[in-house]
């Protein structure tokens, strides 16, 4: 965090000593809440992030870190905190990506709820105590906050369009579906572990943008969501991180729809309010892909292809969009597109 960042957190803690918030509480008696960080060469920012989780004044945790194969101090600084905190339980292992790690990580947790914290982030005090009272209070399967997002050393106050769902019936999967693309990360959330285990959720395999496919899912299983206007989690992009590097995020893009299209054709989601996203994203991330030299268009024609399948379940406009990308795509090399005139009747 900059100057103004970790002023607002010593003020912010500060408020909270003086109303009797980091008095020692028993919460033994409470829900087991595991807390799962995904870690790689977290080094220089992972003491603060840890630290942050430590001194929560929710206490009853299971704090799961996995050193995924990390060249830096990181196992070092994890396994610090395991030897002074035994509600740490540290896992090394050889380099399988992020993905992989927070599947690993939904598997060895234990909670009644989980929450993803990056390894780089920090979490205020009162962050895990405030989600899970909202979460107890309204029987909501996922309670998620508001964020400071730093850049560059920037802090920014983040204000994204919030939308519950309070078991509404009947769901209206366009507006979860939009919801979703609103809220595409899974950290800055409370999660009921049963929602995850019943609906089967996890994180597809060896792809960039993991949270995309699984937040999508998420918000089509969840009856109850809420949302608290408190900014409690502080983001920070990492200079070469997929979040800021367009090209990976389109690629990592094309990897989940693709994942998506088969994904909600298995679990019976038809229509064109669940596909028209699909075929949006889909669009979007081909065109910005384009912007990038010697790119591989292996995926972005399987993604068309896959696309492709769907559009009887898409709308007039997402078909034309569709074939007029397939034409434009005739710039890409070694590239051959299906032709679509037939699906516009």
């Amino acid at each position: 965090m900059n100057t103004s960042a970790k002023s607002f957190h010593k003020s912010f803690s500060h408020g909270l000593r003086e109303k009797g918030f980091f008095m020692e509480q028993n919460h033994s008696s409470r829900p087991l809440i595991s807390v799962l960080i995904p870690v790689y060469n977290a080094g220089k920012y992972l003491a603060e992030t840890l630290a942050s989780i430590k001194n929560q004044t929710y206490s009853n945790l299971e704090i799961i870190c996995i050193d995924d194969g990390s060249t830096d101090k990181s196992l070092a600084i994890l396994q610090e905190f395991a030897q002074k905190d035994p509600r740490f339980k540290i896992i090394s292992r050889a380099n399988k990506g992020v993905a992989n790690t927070r599947n690993q990580l939904l598997q060895e947790s234990k909670g009644e709820y989980i929450a993803f914290v990056d390894s780089d982030d920090i979490i205020e005090p009162i962050y895990i105590e405030h989600l899970l009272n909202c979460a107890l209070n309204k029987q909501a399967d996922v309670v998620r906050c508001l964020y400071w997002f730093n850049e560059k050393g920037i802090n920014i106050l983040c204000e994204k369009r919030c939308k519950e769902f309070l078991k509404v019936e009947p769901i209206f999967l366009s507006e979860r579906i939009q919801a979703a693309l609103d809220d595409s990360q899974v950290w800055l959330k409370l999660i009921k572990t049963e929602l995850i285990r019943n609906a089967k959720l996890n994180f597809l395999p060896n792809t960039i943008a993991e949270d995309q496919g699984f937040e999508f899912l998420l918000y089509l299983n969840a009856k109850n969501i809420v949302f608290l206007k408190e900014h409690l989690y502080h983001y920070r992009v990492l200079e070469g991180s997929v979040s800021s590097d367009k090209g990976k995020l389109a690629y990592g893009t094309l990897q989940q729809m693709v994942y998506l299209c088969g994904e909600l054709a298995r679990r019976g989601f038809k229509g064109p309010e669940v596909y028209n996203p699909i075929i949006r994203l889909t669009v979007q991330a081909v065109r910005r892909l384009r912007k990038y030299p010697n790119v591989d268009f292996t995926l972005a024609r399987r993604a068309l292809q896959e696309v492709a399948l769907h559009l009887p379940n898409c709308s007039l406009y997402s078909r034309l969009k569709y074939q007029f990308l397939c034409k434009l795509a005739g710039c890409m090399k070694n590239t051959t597109l299906p032709q679509l005139t037939y699906w516009i009747r």
